[in-house]
Parts: structure tokens; sequence; C-alpha cells
């Protein structure tokens, strides 16, 4: 169910002095302190909001100034791309060698970004919110303290989920590696575990030729790791507006929507996507 205000303490608005061709170093003046506050703490996300006002293009510069505020823009795919349109293009999640969620209309499935990426995985990640669904389309968030804390008493599960799973890369590039792999829960060097995952491309890796198949143990633990995500006391769901744009901590938070639908007539869900490597110092 939408509430239409589970974001609301973490919705800031954009001044109006920078709503105009605001360069990077204005922004990351504006932006540093609530990343320090909502990315590096709590609840690991935070939206900006008061954008409406851009044409797309200056949507799409907006967003990417935005992003770079915050750290490095990540590529996307193998040809450097460093805005991804995040709509649906017909397929269904993980089907064919690279259909992908954002390629997707599919709901659940709770994730972190880029789980599969053989290299570094983007720390941060924001979506700009274009134009919304007709119908659907609410972002559900989960923060990862809370399902560990939950998990304290399955010590048992919590190891397994630290041990490497094979990601499928959703990658058919001749030569590519077909598998990468990385455990669900990563443990930092500052104490606290980061979470990689997106439970169809693991089931997907490990179907894969000469890849062990997933055990009983393994199951287990995701089927707990899942059932938790679909809790409603651990979730914040809200639905973007069109104009705003939501920042969002890849390494500590979960994230997924609601199905959603289109309308017949005008535009599609459109969702402008940057991979950020953290800079917050």
């Amino acid at each position: 169910m939408t509430t239409h205000h589970a974001f609301d303490p973490v919705r800031f608005e954009l001044p109006a002095h920078l709503r105009k061709g605001a360069t990077r170093e204005q922004l990351r003046a504006e932006l540093l302190p609530h990343a320090r506050r909502c990315l590096e703490g709590d609840p690991g996300f935070f939206v900006l909001t008061g954008l409406g006002h851009f044409d797309e293009q200056e949507y799409r510069e907006f967003a990417v100034t935005a992003s770079a505020a915050l750290g490095e823009l990540v590529p996307q795919d193998s040809k450097g791309t460093l805005l991804r349109e995040v709509r649906y293009r017909g397929v269904k999640l993980g089907e064919g060698a690279t259909g992908r969620y954002s390629d997707s209309r599919t709901g659940g499935s709770l994730h972190t970004d880029s789980p599969h990426r053989p290299t570094d995985v983007p720390d941060y990640f924001a979506l700009a919110c274009v134009h919304q669904a007709a119908v659907g389309g609410d972002l559900v968030l989960v923060r990862l303290a809370d399902i560990v804390a939950r998990l304290s008493e399955r010590p048992d599960v919590l190891d397994t989920l630290r041990r490497p799973v094979y990601f499928d890369t959703r990658d058919d590039t001749p030569g590519a590696a077909r598998t990468v792999l990385r455990p669900v829960l990563e443990h930092t060097d500052d104490g606290r575990d980061r979470v990689h995952y997106l439970r169809e491309y693991i089931e997907i890796g490990h179907r894969r030729d000469g890849v062990p198949p997933l055990t009983e143990a393994q199951i287990e633990a995701f089927d707990q790791f899942d059932a938790l995500l679909d809790d409603p006391e651990l979730r914040s769901q809200d639905r973007l507006g069109e104009g705003e744009m939501i920042f969002i901590d890849n390494r500590w938070t979960l994230h997924g929507r609601v199905e959603f639908q289109d309308s017949d007539q005008g535009h599609q869900r459109l969702m402008l996507r940057t991979w950020i490597a953290a800079d917050v110092s």
C-alpha cells in the first residue's frame, strides 16, 4: 500500500537559486550535508524535490551534475554509459541472456544495484523521476541493519550469507565473464556489513555450466532473507513524483518497486539512473 509520506522526513527542496545552471561545486555544498546525514547514516536515502520545472534535457544534465557532486560517476555498461534510462523495454526480469530488472516492469525482487558487476559496485545510486507510471511504480526500501538485527538469532543464516555465491553477469558479449563470485553480506573495514543481492541473478548464475547448484542451506538463507524483505514493518514505501530525485546508499539499503503499468496514452514511466563511487569527505 502506498503511503505517499514515508520519504517525507528526508525530502529536501532544492533552493530556488540552484534551479538553473548550478555548478557541481554549488550542488556539492547543498547536497553534501544530506549525504553525510542520510546516506552515511540513517535512513540510507534522501529525496531532492523542486525539479519539475526542467525539460527532459535539462533534467538529464542536472541528474549528472548532482550525482557528480557526491562522487565519481560509475559507467553502467561496457559502452561507458553514465546516465541510464530505467523504463519498460518489453522484457521480464532474467529473460534471455541480458534481461534486467531495470528493463522490466516487475515488482518485488528487492535488491542492490549491480551485484553482478565483475568490477567495483557503486556506493550510491540516484533515480530522477521524469515521468511516473499510470499505476504502481512506488519505490520500496529496506535497511540492511534491520535485517541483520532480525537474523541475530540465526548465526547459521548470517554465516551462509557471508559465503561467496555466483551472480550471473547478464552479459552475453563474446569473451565476457558469465558469472562473478561475491558474498551477499560482505564485512567491511569499518565494521559494517555491505550487501550485494538480487536473488534471480544468483539463481541464474548457479544454473550455469560448471557452477555448483545452490545448497539447501543457501536456499534456506535466501528464503529467510526474502521473508524479511517482505516484512511490512521493515519497509519504507512511497512514490516519487515527477520532478523528484532520490539518492540511495547502495551498500546497506535494498530497494525494489511495486509492479507498474504505463498509460495507453501519454508518457512511459521514465527514471534516469546514475551510479556513484562515493566521495563525502
